[in-house]
């Protein structure tokens, strides 16, 4: 796998997370149509850059972009 595709399916991950809202890794993949090695892989990339963050509800891990609040 290169890194010029793991990029590439990280913007395909961001736009989905932008256009939709929070899912699960398997809703995710259903609506990006990026095979599961390849999804873990843009989504660590975006992890690392601090973009995405992770909520765990009744045994479900949701992802969804990151948004800083500031109170």
């Amino acid at each position: 796998m290169l890194t010029a595709q793991i990029g590439e399916d990280a913007g395909i991950v961001w736009r989905a997370l932008e256009g939709k809202g929070s899912m699960n890794l398997e809703t995710l993949q259903e609506v990006t149509g990026i095979d599961s090695t390849a999804l873990c892989a843009a989504i660590g990339w975006l992890a690392r850059e601090g973009k995405v963050s992770f909520n765990k509800e009744n045994g479900v891990t949701t992802i969804s972009l990151y948004q800083e609040r500031y109170y």
